[in-house]
């Protein structure tokens, strides 16, 4: 400002050379120069927003660019896990069909020559029955060892090879009921029913659900005499509920299952035991996934596991079937 008004009065004197510059003409050079100042802030304030402006859009389209890679990168991660999941189904599906292949060439080699032996052994038994030679253990034994591989090969055919189902509507209560009475456990374990459904109504294959419940506390059961149960007392608690859908709770108080082990728990051929093929829980979740419901296991290692069993809830009964 100081330099624009000495341009000013320069001018002025030139133009009034030889006569004083009185104190109006002094104020109206004053005006001049604040009014430059003001029209020349105004272009630098104007200059400044239009900077900020473009910084703000640079910073916008920065942002949205981020936004961008940012989503690209989801869904590629997202496309990779899909197909991770895909070709981890495809890969189950071909190990299951090479199973299924595997497991009918097995089944009709191996059960021809226990026919044979089981046989053999009759035949044995029959003629060393009346002679002093005592053999009733050692065949007992061959006869186990046989049941064993019988039960080992019906296994793998009945998880290779699941049968359609022949499903029907039932109150479920009465049913599971039914299934609990035919179980034999050890006088140890003691098996507490909680059964609330009440009327709810399930369509299930009896004889392939009957499997279901079976391979589930037969699991608890063997549990429970892996280490001491909590509390002492050795129990399965077998509960139902009925909402939206109808849920089937088997309870035991026995070690409970790692953490390492229960994301495998369903993996076909996964077992921790010394015995067995490794094919119950898989087929337990197979069975059950064919009847449009949901498994799972919860554990806390040393206080036992719960596998909760959630099927569709069907059209309430007449009253003579429920009867």
């Amino acid at each position: 400002m100081h330099k624009l008004l000495q341009r000013q009065l320069k001018q002025s004197r030139r133009d009034t050379a030889g006569t004083e510059t009185d104190l109006e003409t002094l104020l109206g050079l004053i005006d001049a120069a604040y009014c430059e100042v003001d029209r020349e802030r105004r272009i630098m304030s104007h200059a400044y927003q239009v900077m900020r402006d473009e910084q703000a859009a640079l910073a916008a389209r920065q942002m949205n660019a981020q936004e961008l890679v940012t989503s690209m990168r989801t869904a590629k991660a997202d496309a990779e896990r899909a197909r991770a999941v895909a070709e981890a189904e495809l890969l189950k599906k071909e190990r299951l069909s090479v199973l299924g292949q595997l497991t009918a060439t097995v089944a009709h080699e191996l059960r021809n020559p226990l026919s044979a032996i089981r046989n053999s052994l009759h035949a044995i038994r029959e003629l060393t029955r009346a002679s002093e030679v005592r053999m009733e253990r050692p065949m007992a034994r061959i006869e186990r060892s046989i049941a064993r591989c019988d039960s080992i090969i019906s296994d793998l055919l009945d998880y290779a090879r699941p049968r359609e189902l022949d499903r029907t509507g039932m109150t479920l209560d009465p049913w599971l009921a039914e299934v609990l009475d035919e179980q034999k456990l050890p006088n140890e374990v003691t098996l507490e029913r909680r059964l609330g459904a009440g009327d709810a109504v399930v369509t299930l294959d009896p004889d392939r659900f009957r499997r279901v419940i079976i391979n589930l506390i037969e699991n608890a059961a063997q549990a429970l005499f892996e280490t001491e149960a909590a509390g002492g007392q050795r129990r399965i608690t077998v509960s139902t509920a009925s909402t939206d859908m109808t849920e089937i709770s088997i309870e035991d108080n026995g070690p409970g299952i790692p953490p390492d082990v229960l994301p495998r728990i369903f993996e076909p051929l996964f077992s921790t035991k010394s015995f067995g093929t490794g094919l119950g829980l898989p087929t337990v979740k197979q069975i059950v996934e064919q009847h449009d419901g949901t498994v799972a296991i919860a554990s806390d290692p040393g206080c036992g596991a719960c596998v909760r069993i959630r099927l569709p809830r069907a059209a309430a009964l007449p009253r003579r079937a429920r009867a």
